[in-house]
Parts: C-alpha cells; sequence; structure tokens
C-alpha cells in the first residue's frame, strides 16, 4: 500500500512541475498516522495519553525550485496551494488544507529560519477520522522544512523533536485555530516501531512500551462518519473542562484536571453545582486512571484486562464526554459483542471517524463480515476495518525503512 502510495505522489510531481533535470535533489519524507491505544480527550487536560505510530500516513515530495514561492499540490485534495514563506500569510476562508502547512511554515519563519521556495506533492492513505491526518501533514512539513534548511532546535534528536510537536501544535492552534492537544504531533513526531508511548502531555516525556499481543491484534474500524473539527464541539469541551478546572484549581491547588487522583474524584465532584461539568471531570480523571493502568495490563501480559479498560474508556466517552455519537456506538457496540473481542473504543475527536479493536487474530475475518453486515443494516453505509501495524515516526526516507521497497 505505501509504495503504491509513493508512485502516486511521484507521479503528481512530475505531472505538476514537468521533469526534473536534477533528479538528486528530490526528497522524500513519510509522516505516519497515530492510534491511542487508551486517554481520549485528556491530552489538553495534562494528562497521560498511550498513542503509537501506524503503518499509514502521508508521503511528501519536495525539491527547491529557485522562485520564491511555496507550490503544494495533493492527490487527495484538488487545487493547488502557492504562497510566498516570507510573507503575510493569513489562513484562508473558507478553511483549506493548505493552512496547515502554511501554519508550520508561519511558525518557522517566526524561528528565522529562511524556508526557500519548494514544489511539494503530498498523498496520504490514512482511514477515516481519529488517526490524526491533520498532524501526520504538519510534522511531516516540519520535517521536511528541517532537513531542507538544517535547521534544528538542538543536537539531541528527541529534544528536537519534542520542540517539533510543539510547533506543530502551535501552527495549528493559532493558525488553523484548533485548539487541539499535544498528543497527536507528539506520537507521530517521537514513534517507535512495535511500541506504544506512554506520554505525559505536559512536557512531552515518553516512556516506550513493546505492544506484544500474543494471539491478538489491534484492527481500526472507520465509522465512514465524516467530521470536522473546526464544526464540532471539540472547542466547546476544552472551553467546559477549563471552566471545571477553574472551579477546582482553588479548591485542590491543580494547574490540570488530571493531576486529581481518581480517590479525590467524589471530593471534587462535590464542588461542581452544574451536572454536565461534573461528568466532563468524571471522564478526564478517570480516563486518565484508565492509561496508568493500561500500561501496567500491556507490561504484565494482561491482555484481557487491557481490553476491559478499553470498554470503560468507551463507556466514559459516551456517556459523560458526549463525543461519540449513533455511528460510534452502533460500531463500538456491535465490535463488543463478537467472538474473539476483548475490547473496543473510539479513538480521536469523536462525533465519527475511527475506532479501535483489540480482536484474536484468528477472528478478523468472521468479525469484519458480521459487524460491516449490521452496521450496514442500522446505518444505511459501510464501515471499513483495518489491520493495525505499529511503525516508526515521521522521517525522510532514504531506505527500505517505513516498509517502502525502493
Amino acid at each position: 500500500m505505501q509504495m503504491d502510495l509513493l508512485n502516486q505522489v511521484q507521479d503528481l510531481f512530475e505531472s505538476s512541475y514537468g521533469p526534473r533535470p536534477n533528479s538528486e535533489g528530490i526528497r522524500r519524507f513519510f509522516s505516519p498516522a497515530r492510534i491511542n491505544l487508551i486517554g481520549e480527550h485528556i491530552d489538553y487536560c495534562g494528562g497521560l495519553v498511550f498513542p503509537a505510530a501506524v503503518q499509514f500516513g502521508t508521503i511528501i515530495i519536495a525539491q527547491p525550485n529557485g522562485l520564491g514561492t511555496v507550490r503544494v499540490v495533493s492527490i487527495n485534495e484538488p487545487g493547488e496551494v502557492e504562497f510566498n514563506p516570507a510573507g503575510n500569510l493569513q489562513p484562508a476562508t473558507p478553511a483549506h488544507w493548505g493552512d496547515y502547512i502554511k501554519g508550520v511554515v508561519v511558525e518557522y519563519v517566526k524561528l528565522n529560519v529562511d524556508v526557500p521556495g519548494l514544489d511539494v506533492a503530498i498523498g496520504g492513505d490514512i482511514p477515516g477520522g481519529g488517526l490524526s491526518s491533520s498532524a501526520s501533514l504538519e510534522v511531516g512539513i516540519a520535517v521536511m522544512i528541517e532537513a531542507l534548511t538544517g535547521y534544528s532546535s538542538s543536537d539531541d534528536h528527541f529534544t528536537n523533536r519534542q520542540a517539533l510537536s510543539w510547533l506543530a501544535q502551535r501552527a495549528e492552534n493559532e493558525f488553523v485555530g484548533v485548539n487541539c492537544g499535544i498528543m497527536d504531533q507528539g506520537a507521530i513526531a517521537l514513534g517507535k516501531k512495535n511500541h506504544a508511548m506512554l506520554m505525559d502531555c505536559k512536557d512531552l516525556s515518553i516512556n516506550y512500551y513493546p505492544v506484544e499481543l500474543g494471539d491478538y491484534s489491534l484492527l481500526i474500524v472507520n465509522s465512514c462518519k465524516e467530521r470536522r473539527l473546526g464544526e464540532s464541539a471539540y472547542n466547546r469541551r476544552r472551553e467546559e473542562v477549563e471552566q471545571a478546572l477553574s472551579i477546582l484549581q482553588p479548591v485542590f491547588g491543580v494547574t490540570a484536571l488530571c493531576e486529581l487522583p481518581i480517590d479525590r474524584l467524589d471530593d471534587a465532584l462535590a464542588c461542581i453545582d452544574d451536572p454536565l461539568l461534573g461528568r466532563r471531570v468524571r471522564h478526564v480523571v478517570s480516563e486518565q486512571d484508565r492509561v496508568s493502568q493500561a500500561a501496567a495490563k500491556l507490561s504484565s501480559g494482561d491482555v484481557k484486562g487491557f481490553g476491559k479498560l478499553l470498554n470503560a474508556s468507551h463507556l466514559s466517552l459516551q456517556c459523560d464526554y458526549e463525543v461519540t455519537g449513533h455511528e460510534l456506538d452502533t460500531l463500538i457496540g456491535l465490535a463488543q459483542e463478537q467472538p474473539g473481542v476483548l475490547g473496543a473504543r473510539m479513538m480521536g475527536a469523536g462525533f465519527g471517524g475511527c475506532g479501535l479493536v483489540l480482536i484474536k487474530t484468528s477472528d478478523v475475518e468472521q468479525f469484519s463480515r458480521v459487524v460491516g453486515a449490521a452496521y450496514r443494516t442500522e446505518i444505511g453505509y459501510d464501515a471499513k476495518f483495518y489491520p493495525a501495524e505499529i511503525g516508526a515516526g515521521a522521517e525522510e526516507i532514504v531506505s527500505s525503512s517505513h516498509g517502502f521497497q525502493q
């Protein structure tokens, strides 16, 4: 799949910009998508999350053009984006996919990085929503800029990638206008093959955990219900938890909701008169506790215990945080009923997009057939199913890494 994607992006690059007399100047990059094993909607509350990079992602092919302008084409979106990287860049009205690219460029210009004129072609194979296609693009563009300009915030690779993650998040927060947390950019920039990342979103510190599931596999299930973060209730949820924090901070002395220990949850809820804000707090605090439990379960080989935490996470997202919706609840509910399934939950911002299922590998084919038929009957269109393979973070393509056979 990835080799096909690379060829498609290469063909688009050549058809858009013409023959390249200096093919040695062409650079190629891969920026993965990510799954989040558990820990949803708490990255912006100072919480621990448990993501991993996966095999799907974004290909970027670029070459300096000497024109002083950046030109970008995509196999996924129509039209061409063209802009002067040193100009007074503003987001498009209405919002446009090119804003994610411009936003990253703006952040590097603020650091006095001289971003050259470039010809760029991009393409992604990230299924549905909830796997963070926007962060994949942002981090990929950031890796490209640093490779082409030689800029690095630190000689230490991990420290530099932490800074790159924060930069990509600022681009989405401040330029695109979506108040995403740091998990997506951090997971994509700092991913490690066959490992999940127990990530502290306050400082992007990470402990890596091998993902060894034995006879079980992770399956991505796509509801095929589209959602746009800027048009969803995502920003409203952030406002609600900030309001709850303003109530609890003077009482408990916390600077983030996830600092509240699970054994103080009842005390915290007693301080909140608004039932809606109480539900939001209950999700955040309990989900933080589930993340810590999940890392311990995987470390001890308790795959069944890990699956139970996935189910509990979805229920909390459905009832307390209210970010699932009919399509996701139908899909995850069907999944949880199937033979061989240990657990299932929605991923990402919600309101559509994808979920994650922990399933016995031998049952995947039957699962896809049975759940696919039942979902189509209830919703009226098909869901899609993809095995997840945990891979490395964003890098320049220089060999057969990331599964490319060049």
